[in-house]
């Protein structure tokens, strides 16, 4: 698997090693238990000399990642990205009052969830996604679908030129986010309004969720390097805002626009900046030797709750694969006898199972760990480790 050779928000060359992670497990991957299948690669987290932009150093082929049977999240049956939605909405709400908007073009739209919520009377509203490939070319609830990667779009002429764009949880899975909203200011309309939503590394650092450096985001950004982006772009920063409650510890939300005089280059103190990030990653790779330890020497039985997409990558950081839990407790029925393609463990629907009283308990999805860990205090539990200093 090839390095990359040239960081994705600028042209940069060099980069600085932060975290390597030899046979690091993919994620999202239900199905049949299957040992001998490669469903590992080495990874790598680096950051980018002198833009400070945190990235991986290798990028899987997106038909590994986003196989449609394979790829799991949806928007819309995820009840923590539904309240993510819910803040994005009132975000974009009051950045747009004043303004009326023709057509508006939702970049990663996947279940067209977001896009429902935009469609009004006289406006053209569109939805760019290769998880939608079946449905390419279709009009859906008043939405017009493109199955296909933003890149083989020309939002110029394959649909009115947009003047709002929106982009949630998209640019982290971009090789080259760089060369896209280059692509965006060349093709949408001259005063368009980009809204954009991304997990911010920032908020990951702090909240040690280093579980959620997967394969599948590419790009890790914070405050100050989506600023740098847009340097680099030509864009113009407008404002943000942070959902301390968002995925992976919390998400930025940021509004720009194509920059309408030059705009000063970001400051940034590198050396600073490295050494901070290497500081938490050695403290979290502590923790993890430590919660592994601990999660040994728990009384049996030992449930785990919460069937997370991410669970592999926190199997791999406690060194273990779950095979000694009687099984994942979750609360969704849909989930009731699921198992996962590179972990030797079963899903139960929690009306299907009941612990005898003074079990042990795992949180095992550190997305919903507080509405977990107040679930399990009503079973009466021995022990709960939470493998998290939260």
């Amino acid at each position: 698997m090839p390095a990359i050779a040239t960081c994705g928000i600028s042209q940069a060359r060099e980069f600085h090693s932060l975290w390597r992670l030899p046979a690091l497990p993919l994620t999202e991957r239900f199905g049949p238990y299957s040992p001998a299948a490669r469903l590992a690669y080495d990874q790598e987290l680096v950051i980018s000399v002198p833009t400070g932009h945190v990235q991986l150093r290798h990028q899987l082929d997106p038909e590994i990642l986003y196989a449609s049977e394979q790829y799991s999240f949806r928007t819309g049956r995820s009840q923590s990205s539904r309240q993510g939605v819910t803040f994005f909405l009132e975000y974009l709400a009051d950045l747009t009052r004043a303004r009326s908007f023709a057509s508006v073009v939702d970049v990663g739209g996947n279940d067209l969830f977001v896009a429902r919520h935009l469609v009004a009377p006289g406006r053209h509203c569109a939805v760019i996604d290769p998880i939608c490939a079946d449905l390419d070319g279709q009009v859906l609830d008043g939405i017009r679908v493109f199955g296909r990667f933003v890149e083989q779009v020309d939002l110029a002429h394959d649909l009115p030129a947009p003047d709002l764009l929106i982009c949630r949880h998209t640019l982290e899975h971009l090789a080259r986010p760089r060369d896209v909203i280059a692509q965006w200011f060349q093709q949408c309309a001259a005063d368009c309004l980009y809204v954009i939503e991304v997990p911010c590394f920032e908020h990951l650092v702090e909240a040690q969720r280093f579980d959620a450096v997967f394969h599948q985001h590419l790009h890790y950004y914070d405050l100050a390097s989506f600023r740098h982006l847009l340097w680099e772009c030509g864009g113009e920063y407008l404002s943000h805002a942070f959902n301390r409650q968002g995925s992976c510890g919390g998400a930025l939300l940021l509004a720009f626009r194509r920059a309408q005089r030059p705009q000063p280059q970001p400051a940034l103190d590198l050396d600073r900046r490295i050494r901070h990030l290497e500081a938490r990653i050695a403290n979290y790779r502590t923790q993890m030797n430590l919660m592994a330890e601990l999660l040994e020497a728990l009384p049996r039985p030992v449930y785990g709750y919460g069937a997370s997409l991410m669970l592999a990558t926190l199997a791999y950081h406690l060194h273990t694969d779950f095979s000694r839990l009687e099984c994942i407790l979750d609360d969704d029925p849909a989930r009731d006898g699921a198992t996962y393609q590179n972990l030797p463990v079963t899903v139960r629907h929690t009306a299907k199972v009941a612990p005898p009283p003074d079990s042990s308990y795992l949180v095992t999805s550190l997305e919903s760990l507080r509405p977990i860990y107040r679930r399990i205090a009503e079973l009466k539990p021995r022990r709960i480790l939470v493998p998290l200093i939260a």
